[in-house]
C-alpha cells in the first residue's frame, strides 16, 4: 500500500508542479456592476470602478494597515497606470446596465515603483503553498469530499494569489488518502502523505459549522519536513457564509504573513554565499530564487562551475526574514562549516 501511494504521491506532484504560474499580482473575482444612460457608458463605468475596487484589494494584500497612510487617493487614472490586463467573465448587459466578474492583472515593476515613491513598505514575496482540507459539520455529520459547499468556496475563491497561496484539491484528487472523519482528527500521518502526494509541505483542516446565514470555523495548519510537523498555526473565526469565512482566513494567515516578513527603513547588507546545485535546472531555479526574492536588491554572480557558484547578494531585513522570504521561493539558505552561507534547493 505505501508503494501505491508513493506511486500516486509522484502523480500528484507532477500534476501540481505544472500548475503552478501564480502571482500576487493578479486579483480574482471582481464584480462590476453600473448602470447609465446608454450600455456603453455603462460598461465604461463599470470597468473603471472595477479597476480601482481591484487596486485597493491588491494594496490590502500586500501591505498593512498601520502603514497605508502615505498612499495616495486610488483613482482611475492611478490604478490604470498599474494594470497590464482586463479579463471578464459571467458578462450581462442591458440597454442602460452592465455586470461582470473581473479578472485584473498588475505589473509587478508598476506596483513596487507605486509604493516605494510613497515610502510605504510593503511584501510581495509568497509564502509556501497550502494545500486545504476544508471539513463542514453538518447534522448528518463530517463532509469533505461531494458536495461540499465549504469546499467548492475554497475551489471558487481566487486564493492561489494571495501571499498566502492556498489551493483546494480538485474533484476527488486526495479522496484515496483521507477522509473527513481523519481529517477532522487531525492524523499527522494521512495529512503527510496528502502533502506528499500534492507536492506541499504545508496542509489545512479548517472544520467549519453553519451555512449561508453564518459560519463559524476552527482549525489547524500544519508544516512538514521530512515527514515530521514541524510547526502548527490555529485559526478561527466566523462570517456571514462560506465565501466571507474563506476570506477571513486568508486575511489572518496573510497578515501573520507581512508581519514575519515587513522591512521598514534600515541600511542594506551584504553577504556571500555559496549556492550548490547538481544540474542546469537545479541552479536556473536557484538564480530565479534568489534575483526574484523582494527583500534582494542585487544579486551579483563572482564565479561559476558546473556544481556550484559564488554570488555576493545585497538586501535589506534581517537574516532570519531572507531565510524565510528564500525558503518560500524554494531556496535553502543554510551555514556549512567549510563553505560558510550556503544556498540549496528545498
Amino acid at each position: 500500500m505505501r508503494i501505491f501511494l508513493a506511486v500516486l504521491a509522484l502523480a500528484f506532484t507532477a500534476f501540481a508542479g505544472s500548475a503552478r504560474a501564480d502571482t500576487p499580482f493578479t486579483v480574482t473575482g471582481v464584480d462590476i456592476d453600473a448602470s447609465a444612460s446608454n450600455a456603453l457608458e455603462a460598461q465604461t463605468v463599470a470597468m473603471r470602478e472595477g479597476q480601482v475596487a481591484a487596486t485597493r484589494v491588491l494594496i490590502n494584500r500586500l501591505t498593512l494597515p498601520e502603514d497605508r497612510g502615505n498612499l495616495p487617493p486610488i483613482g482611475a487614472e492611478t490604478a490604470a497606470s498599474l494594470i497590464t490586463g482586463l479579463q471578464v467573465t459571467d458578462e450581462q448587459r442591458s440597454a442602460t446596465r452592465y455586470l461582470g466578474e473581473l479578472t485584473v492583472n498588475f505589473s509587478a515593476r508598476e506596483v513596487r515603483r507605486f509604493f516605494n515613491d510613497a515610502g510605504v513598505p510593503y511584501v510581495d514575496a509568497q509564502a509556501r503553498e497550502t494545500l486545504i482540507l476544508p471539513v463542514l459539520r453538518t447534522g448528518d455529520g463530517l463532509l469533505l469530499w461531494g458536495g461540499n459547499p465549504w469546499m467548492d468556496a475554497w475551489r471558487e475563491g481566487g486564493f492561489i494569489h494571495a501571499l498566502t497561496p492556498v489551493r483546494a484539491p480538485e474533484g476527488d484528487a486526495g479522496r484515496m488518502f483521507i477522509d473527513a472523519q481523519t481529517a477532522a482528527n487531525f492524523d499527522t500521518q494521512a495529512l503527510n502523505d496528502i502533502a506528499q502526494a500534492f507536492g506541499v509541505q504545508s496542509v489545512a483542516v479548517i472544520i467549519a459549522s453553519g451555512g449561508d446565514g453564518g459560519v463559524s470555523f476552527n482549525g489547524t495548519i500544519f508544516e512538514f519536513e521530512r515527514g515530521e510537523v514541524v510547526a502548527t498555526t490555529p485559526v478561527s473565526g466566523s462570517s456571514g457564509g462560506y465565501a466571507g469565512a474563506a476570506a477571513r482566513v486568508i486575511d489572518q494567515l496573510e497578515d501573520a504573513w507581512k508581519r514575519q516578513v515587513v522591512v521598514r527603513g534600515g541600511s542594506a547588507a551584504e553577504i556571500r554565499v555559496t549556492v550548490l546545485y547538481n544540474s542546469l535546472e537545479q541552479w536556473s531555479r536557484l538564480q530565479t530564487a534568489l534575483t526574484g526574492a523582494s527583500l534582494i536588491s542585487n544579486a551579483r554572480l563572482d564565479a561559476v562551475s558546473s556544481t556550484g557558484a559564488m554570488m555576493t547578494l545585497t538586501y535589506r531585513g534581517t537574516a532570519e526574514q531572507l531565510r524565510r522570504e528564500l525558503d518560500a521561493r524554494g531556496a535553502v539558505l543554510g551555514q556549512d562549516p567549510d563553505m560558510g552561507l550556503t544556498v540549496t534547493p528545498r
